[in-house]
């Protein structure tokens, strides 16, 4: 056992991959407790200021996530991340500058600042993520979700009395800032360069060249036409989308333009504060069980097919997202949410709640669960950081472009039930996208497969012991593999 200094040690992949799960739940997990309680956190009239920021964040966040794993290998996680953690302080500022004055400047000017600092964050955070970890364990998903409960946290115990459909206060405004500042000084003065990263074993990662911007750009381009990462497009579309349906049904309902032709345009609220802040809570809190769930069957030792790990993983995944989708189809329309066209007010006491809150918990768990298995099979394609580092770019760009299309929905007051049988289309897309990479082109194992890939100990001298004469290579099957790769193998 190693001593206690060294599991402390900043080198160990383990602690790097922590200490930017520190870094999710002060960003992104604060911003989705904000988003989740109502299209951004402000008041009723700021819906469509929200939307209008969201779709120009999403939308830079896409362009720069294209290039994101690029600039990656040029500038290092430490600089990426501090970039990364500058615009979330900023957005929420902007949000409540826009509920105390009513302009929209500083939202829309903070929103494309966010975009463009969270496409930094977002690739790095996931390049960590993919590439340090060894493929026995690939998870980063808890982290970020308990910020999130945090920060819904907050807003419940300000807002716990409050039964008015209003916007957010001052006091949660203020928290989530404070938070949001804190990541910036954590990549500062613990992320290090990833030639540093030691396991325990004391082998490093990979050996890492010195990256031409050129030569990126040409590999990214690459990994957008790999016609692995095209099939699996659909997923990583729609893997987030459920957050900006979901803050849009729990925030806010387009008034009778929806589906009456009126000319009112005033945007309804069906929950009050309390009560979307409740909805928002149990939002969150369902992702910290569910990748915890998922991580035993992904991970897991006694399954010893990997493949086979990846589609009980999304088989589990894919079944409650069809079936959360198909009930929240229902709720609309029992409840006819897209023909309200003055503010409902409800509470958690009457009897519309119940149904939407257990939508809202299978639409927590889809947002992270979902996620994860895509995000476990991009990482499953290869084990080299720099083509990881242009994979979780790409991810970035895809997962943008669904969360850009959902608030632009939400902005044109297209119906729900358009929206979630959109999501809905490319769920099922995705599933199978998911299945047939996984049956036809994930392998068991990429170690000694990629040359500026450093296997860990452990299977170096279980691969020497066993001279590849078995079936199984660091445990896992090799069935798959052609014989010219277990002979390049052996030689």
């Amino acid at each position: 056992m190693a001593p206690l200094k060294s599991k402390l040690s900043l080198t160990r992949p383990f602690n790097q991959n922590f200490l930017v799960a520190c870094m999710l739940f002060c960003l992104p997990g604060i911003y989705t407790a904000l988003t989740g309680l109502g299209a951004g956190g402000g008041r009723p009239g700021s819906a469509d200021v929200a939307n209008k920021t969201n779709a120009i964040l999403y939308g830079l966040l896409a362009f720069v996530g294209l290039f994101g794993g690029s600039i990656l290998n040029i500038l290092r996680p430490k600089v990426s991340l501090m970039v990364g953690a500058i615009g979330y302080p900023l957005y929420v500022g902007g949000l409540w500058y826009f509920d105390t004055t009513g302009n929209s400047w500083f939202p829309l000017m903070s929103g494309a600042i966010l975009g463009i600092t969270g496409g930094f964050l977002w690739t790095s955070a996931a390049y960590v993520q993919f590439s340090y970890a060894e493929e026995k364990s690939k998870g980063l998903w808890s982290m970020r979700s308990l910020g999130a409960i945090v920060g819904s946290s907050i807003s419940l115990s300000l807002n716990i009395d409050q039964v008015k459909p209003v916007g957010v206060s001052a006091p949660v405004y203020i928290a989530f800032i404070v938070i949001h500042s804190a990541a910036f000084f954590i990549a500062l003065f613990f992320i290090i360069h990833p030639s540093k990263v030691v396991r325990d074993d004391g082998t490093h990662i990979a050996l890492f060249r010195k990256a031409s911007l050129w030569t990126e750009l040409k590999a990214t381009a690459k990994t957008l036409l790999d016609w692995r990462y095209l099939l699996l497009a659909p997923a990583q579309i729609v893997c987030e989308m459920a957050l900006g349906l979901m803050s849009s049904v729990n925030g806010e309902c387009l008034g009778s333009t929806r589906c009456r032709g009126s000319t009112n345009s005033r945007k309804a609220r069906y929950f009050n504060l309390r009560t979307r802040s409740v909805n928002n809570l149990a939002y969150q809190a369902i992702q910290v069980f569910v990748p915890g769930l998922l991580t035993c069957v992904l991970d897991s030792r006694h399954i010893k097919s990997r493949r086979t790990r990846g589609l009980i993983g999304i088989a589990i995944m894919g079944s409650v997202a069809i079936g959360a989708s198909s009930g929240l189809i229902g709720w609309l329309e029992v409840n006819h949410v897209d023909s309200l066209d003055a503010p409902a007010g409800a509470d958690w006491h009457d009897p519309e709640w119940p149904g939407l809150f257990i939508c809202y918990v299978l639409f927590g768990s889809i947002y992270s669960g979902y996620q994860m298995c895509t995000e476990w099979v991009l990482s499953a394609t290869t084990n080299d950081p720099e083509a990881l580092a242009r994979v979780a770019g790409m991810f970035k760009f895809y997962s943008s472009v669904g969360m850009m299309l959902s608030f632009i929905l939400a902005g044109e007051r297209v119906r729900f039930l358009w929206q979630v049988l959109l999501q809905l289309v490319l769920y099922a897309l995705g599933i199978a996208g998911i299945v047939w990479v996984l049956i036809f082109h994930i392998k068991e194992s990429n170690y000694f497969l990629e040359e500026n890939v450093i296997a860990p100990a452990s299977t170096e001298a279980k691969r020497n012991q066993e001279g590849l004469e078995g079936p199984y290579v660091d445990g896992y099957a090799v069935e798959d593999a052609s014989p010219r790769e277990v002979t390049d193998e052996k030689k």
